[in-house]
């Protein structure tokens, strides 16, 4: 007989598998399982891959940059489907969006790793690397929006790509 804690471990592992394919555009909020635990423990998982983005930037602003990714994301999702009168749904959609963007970021880490170590030797490619990553994460959190909110692809594409303007420009604001 399995312990709720291997039951709370191996829902999570079915939700890190989901959010690989919804990474790849090829799973959707709804497949998760509806548990508040993981997203407890991929929130955690998220601020300790936090840890490998350090570089000349202490681990604090990258704490306070996934905090204030985390508390955007929790915000769209929640007022989302608080119009659509879906609340229901919070737990599976957060948990997808903290997901998505945690298997992102951890997909991109050798690229910012690479970014940082030698600026001046970035170029074309980084930037171009960059850029797609940019529009893979804005194209996977556009995908979760319209299946979790039941929206046109072109109102979940705006949603994303705003939060994406708002979140960058402080993250900016905040570092200068």
């Amino acid at each position: 007989m399995m312990s709720h804690m291997q039951n709370i471990i191996g829902q999570w592992l079915l939700s890190l598998k989901h959010y690989v394919l919804m990474s790849l555009l090829l799973s959707s909020p709804e497949r998760l399982p509806y548990n508040p635990y993981c997203v407890v423990i991929t929130v955690f998982a998220y601020f300790l891959l936090g840890l490998l983005l350090i570089d000349t930037r202490g681990y604090g602003i990258i704490f306070a940059q996934i905090a204030l990714e985390l508390g955007m994301l929790a915000l769209i999702a929640f007022w989302g489907l608080r119009w659509k009168e879906k609340l229901a749904r919070f737990t599976q959609t957060f948990s997808a969006m903290t997901g998505a963007n945690m298997i992102i970021t951890c997909a991109s880490i050798p690229l910012q790793n690479q970014i940082s170590g030698s600026q001046e030797e970035v170029g074309f490619l980084g930037f171009y690397l960059f850029v797609a990553i940019l529009f893979w994460n804005l194209a996977v959190l556009s995908l979760i929006l319209k299946r979790a909110l039941e929206i046109s692809t072109h109102l979940s594409a705006m949603i994303s790509f705003n939060y994406f303007v708002v979140y960058y420009f402080t993250v900016i604001w905040f570092l200068k």
